[in-house]
């Protein structure tokens, strides 16, 4: 199968950073699927370290999230035959053109629509927003999908399975891991492994809906063992983080949330999270000891379970490569 997959600078955030966490992991699980009968143009460099390298002396500048995740998966950037592409695309040579970041104005679209090849959108914007003048014109995929629309389906972030630990630590340091979304002084996390050691040393790990509900943070949880604790996920539209068990991540929160009555709410919530029940409830804990994390799990037994659990459901249902097959199963479907 020949593919296409073409990268659209989106003008909000081109000038802030070269990647785009939810193309780039689609393009991995293409890669893996499929090898280099993908073809990504005009070449997503800063995934290649050997490029990356070259380019900017592998500088994580105008990289979000550090280059941790998703930046060391491609290899052999110069093996991708990326010449003549317009003609190719006029001549069929593509079973399926993918807009892999298609906000904005997309490289080679009339000439897309005019050949035989399919065509696929991926929406990887944070705001619900679908751009109507696509939709007709092949499928279309949207990360944040708060209604029903014709031709348009949900997608969502994902992880290399490579990174998906083999079993969890079942001797961990940390009821609640150090680092806490928003709060800028826990982010000390400079090294890949150092972070990744954060969550697998921790059982639980707080996280919750940003600019959009989906994030990269969430996978990465999960992918290290951590459970996570997923503020206000109830609010959370139907069609959207539809990979994720969410009725599961829901009651395991209302089981365990109690823990977060243990950390002074200005330290681990956001301002639009706090209310005067939290404020009463740390208070009410104020002088009750925080449990040790091997007293937690001799008291909760079920917890290793429930860790084992969500790390198999990662493994089987979250990666990269199951993302890509996802999104070529169902282009597949829509196009019979």
């Amino acid at each position: 199968m020949k593919i296409l997959y073409l990268k659209t600078e989106d003008p909000a955030i081109s000038h802030l950073n070269y990647n785009d966490f939810l193309h780039d992991t689609l393009l991995i699980g293409l890669r893996n699927n499929f090898g280099n009968s993908v073809v990504d143009y005009p070449g997503a460099w800063y995934m290649y370290s050997k490029e990356r390298k070259k380019r900017i002396n592998n500088s994580t500048e105008k990289i979000w999230g550090n280059a941790f995740t998703l930046y060391d998966s491609l290899q052999n950037y110069e093996s991708i035959d990326r010449d003549d592409i317009k003609n190719k695309i006029e001549k069929n040579f593509f079973n399926l053109i993918i807009f892999g970041s298609s906000r904005g104005k997309n490289l080679f679209l009339e000439e897309a629509i005019k050949s035989r090849s399919k065509i696929a959108f991926i929406d990887t914007s944070d705001d619900g927003y679908i751009d109507k003048s696509k939709t007709n014109k092949g499928i279309y995929f949207k990360r944040e999908l708060y209604s029903i629309e014709k031709n348009v389906y949900p997608i969502h972030f994902a992880i290399p399975k490579k990174k998906i630990i083999p079993t969890v630590n079942l001797n961990p340091k940390n009821i609640l891991s150090p680092l806490v979304p928003g709060k800028m002084e826990t982010y000390i996390y400079d090294k890949e492994n150092t972070y990744y050691e954060m969550y697998q040393n921790s059982i639980f790990s707080l996280t919750y809906k940003k600019n959009g509900w989906d994030c990269l943070r969430h996978y990465e949880i999960l992918a290290n063992g951590s459970i996570p604790l997923f503020i206000k996920l109830d609010d959370c539209p139907e069609n959207t983080l539809t990979s994720l068990p969410k009725k599961d991540l829901l009651k395991f929160y209302n089981l365990y949330n109690k823990v977060l009555n243990y950390y002074n709410p200005l330290k681990i919530y956001k301002k639009r999270f706090r209310d005067i029940s939290k404020f009463y409830y740390y208070g009410k804990y104020f002088f009750k000891r925080l449990p040790s994390p091997e007293s937690f799990m001799k008291k909760n037994q079920e917890v290793n379970q429930i860790r084992n659990y969500l790390l198999e459901y990662t493994k089987n249902n979250l990666t990269s490569e199951k993302l890509a097959e996802y999104v070529i199963n169902t282009s597949n479907i829509f196009f019979k």
